[in-house]
């Protein structure tokens, strides 16, 4: 991926995330109280996409994506740590990166 198109995808989902805490605050607590967003590659069939937005924890409805994906929780932070978690992504190596990488083979 080219640093231009990182740089611009970096920004696109920093703008979704700020929108997603304007119109809904993410409460302090545990992962069911908080804002999350799912920073991987968009899963073949809609299964899940990209800089999907989660209110009150991962939604029921994932827990096939997430059995077959394993890779997917990894890849769903909070939107409060979003930009720590979009530097992690960057750098090779690091669990986000690798999870990110594994996913974009399955596409």
């Amino acid at each position: 991926m080219s640093r231009k198109k990182a740089t611009a995808e970096t920004m696109e989902t920093v703008e979704l995330a700020t929108e997603a805490m304007k119109e809904a605050p993410a409460k302090s607590g545990d992962e069911k109280t908080q804002q999350l967003i799912y920073i991987g590659p968009s899963l073949p069939r809609g299964l899940l996409a990209q800089h999907t937005v989660f209110r009150d924890g991962v939604p029921k409805y994932l827990d096939e994506v997430r059995q077959k994906y394993p890779q997917v929780d990894t890849l769903i932070v909070p939107v409060a740590q979003l930009l720590e978690a979009q530097a992690e992504l960057q750098r090779k190596g690091t669990e986000i990166q690798q999870a990110y990488q594994a996913l974009s083979r399955k596409g």
